[in-house]
């Protein structure tokens, strides 16, 4: 199979994914909003087989959250990350304060695959755990906890805009689906949780990365006929380096 062809395949799947959630709305309850991202990605090399993850990512009246991890480096291309993060999400009843706390274990394979000079393809397959403080009436339960799992799988496109190679100073274009899927005996309704399309540009200035755009939210309530769309600017920074302060060119893109 000749490159062409499978990024003509890798596009057919990521578009797909992306156009799933519009059948989902089609004749239901849908309310439109905007909303702004703003995140903080760090990673740390160890040693050459390990290094931490770290981010904090803030969405005014949707979530708050703080995860951190351990990854291994299994080769240049494939990494595992297993860890734990805290978070307080929004309560539409209590005008969307993030007062409902959740716990959340997780771990993820990702798989970064240069594609001839140009492209990048990032896959990552995501897993959730999610505790969830239990609601009644309307309010989150200090002691009491709901628990159910979540899957969530992306893909990501990475090309620069100037040249043949990605590298310190040089903008790129970052083109990103994620669908996540909830399931466990507490979903009855909403086994979609919702879709995740971004379109960024960025610029590599170690040791940082820059990337600013746009992400189009697709959600789906608890109900399973209330959707919501948000329109998301983004600004997402990341910063990687070792344990020596030095950087690391290889670890400067991340996707949330």
């Amino acid at each position: 199979m000749t490159r062409k062809m499978r990024l003509c395949l890798l596009a057919l799947l990521f578009f797909s994914l992306s156009a799933a959630p519009c059948i989902l709305a089609q004749e239901k309850n849908v309310a439109q909003g905007t909303q702004i991202w703003g995140g903080y990605i760090s990673s740390v090399r160890l040693s050459p087989k390990f290094s931490l993850w770290n981010d904090i990512h803030y969405v005014p009246e949707s979530f708050l959250i703080l995860r951190h991890g351990l990854s291994i480096h299994l080769t240049n291309q494939i990494s595992a990350t297993g860890g734990y993060a805290w978070l307080h999400t929004a309560v539409a009843a209590q005008n969307n304060q993030l007062i409902r706390f959740e716990h959340r274990p997780w771990m993820q394979l990702m798989i970064n695959l240069p594609v001839g000079e140009k492209y990048q393809i990032h896959h990552r397959i995501r897993y959730d755990y999610r505790i969830r403080q239990a609601m009644l009436d309307g309010a989150p339960q200090q002691n009491d906890y709901m628990a159910y799992h979540r899957l969530r799988l992306m893909t990501s496109f990475r090309r620069p805009l100037i040249g043949q190679k990605l590298g310190n100073r040089i903008p790129f274009l970052t083109v990103g689906n994620e669908l996540l899927v909830n399931f466990g005996k507490q979903i009855t309704f909403n086994h979609f949780d919702q879709n995740r399309f971004w379109i960024m540009a960025g610029i590599q200035a170690s040791p940082f990365t820059i990337q600013l755009g746009y992400m189009h939210r697709f959600v789906q309530g608890s109900s399973g006929y209330d959707f919501a769309i948000y329109h998301t600017p983004v600004l997402w920074v990341t910063h990687a380096m070792n344990s020596k302060g030095q950087v690391l060119e290889k670890l400067l893109h991340r996707d949330p």
